[in-house]
């Protein structure tokens, strides 16, 4: 079996959210997303999908019990179903980052991981996203996490491109100039 591409399921979800209720193209990466999390978190969900002991219509009933649960409407409902009919519901994760780059994209916007020391002020925060907008010339939606090994500063990662700012990653360049 070949290697799973999120991106057509993505693009065909973008399109219908598009085509359908244009003003929850947004929103339905929230309901992605939360349904992805259940499929992580709970392994006997994620079990109940991958054994085929359970029937497809068992599969259905559990999976409508689960988007009632989690507040899922249409069109994320719908195509929660297809995936699960179609044995991609697992894949949930993955088909959310591809959908949220396609929006991304149609936004003008790119995502950053920004790592940094302990919490940081709102105004911090946005100091940090303002320079990596200057520098990527592109709007920017950061997600902030906790990494104490850096000692200070921060390190940002957007796509492919890393920016690192932190102490760890100033010792690190020094030792490979000394070793020049």
């Amino acid at each position: 079996m070949g290697r799973f591409r999120p991106k057509p399921y993505a693009q065909a979800f973008h399109e219908v959210v598009l085509d359908q209720a244009p003003e929850r193209e947004e929103g339905v990466m929230e309901e992605l997303d939360r349904l992805a999390q259940a499929l992580a978190l709970v392994p006997e969900l994620r079990r109940v999908f991958e054994t085929p002991m359970v029937g497809p219509e068992r599969k259905t009933a559990i999976l409508d019990q689960v988007l009632d649960a989690l507040g899922i409407e249409e069109p994320t409902r719908r195509f929660a179903h297809v995936l699960q009919r179609q044995y991609r519901i697992l894949y949930a994760d993955k088909i959310l980052g591809a959908y949220r780059d396609r929006v991304d994209r149609r936004h003008g916007r790119v995502r950053a991981r920004v790592e940094v020391v302990g919490a940081l002020t709102e105004a911090e925060r946005r100091r940090i996203v303002d320079a990596l907008a200057r520098m990527t010339r592109a709007r920017v939606v950061a997600d902030f996490e906790d990494n104490r090994t850096l000692l200070a500063g921060f390190r940002a990662t957007v796509g492919s491109t890393v920016f690192d700012g932190s102490l760890i990653g100033q010792l690190e360049q020094l030792g490979r100039e000394m070793e020049a």
